[in-house]
């Protein structure tokens, strides 16, 4: 849970790839966001906890692109991707448990982002189950 950026090429703290992660018990919730080729891709996500470090993203929406195909007014892609604790740092890269290269430093966000984002109907549903 919490908010994660990675800046890697970044020139300002806006074009950061970022999550803002929930958990509640073995589900996590959150959103995505990463600019490429100057377009912004963002979304949702649903990932199952599968030990202390390491998540499997189960499902997807958001902006069309590398990462899903399909918009989130549209329903859910279901995926199979990893999510990894690594030194403190958040991965979001394919591993096979040897190697963890993880871009991603845990960041602030306000409460007031936070509450938001817990407080939206599709966050509600998906803490809930």
């Amino acid at each position: 849970a919490g908010a994660w950026a990675s800046c890697h090429g970044a020139s300002s703290p806006e074009e950061c790839s970022r999550y803002v992660l929930v958990q509640q018990g073995e589900r996590i919730c959150g959103n995505w966001f990463y600019l490429a080729s100057g377009k912004e891709y963002e979304g949702r996500l649903i990932a199952r906890v599968l030990s202390s470090t390491e998540a499997r993203r189960t499902h997807l929406c958001g902006r069309p692109g590398p990462e899903t195909n399909i918009e989130c007014s549209d329903g859910w892609q279901e995926v199979d991707r990893p999510l990894r604790l690594c030194g403190g740092r958040l991965s979001d890269l394919g591993a096979d448990g040897r190697d963890c290269v993880a871009d991603y430093i845990r960041v602030s966000v306000s409460q007031a982002e936070y509450d938001a984002l817990r407080g939206q109907p599709w966050m509600r549903a998906c803490l809930s189950g």
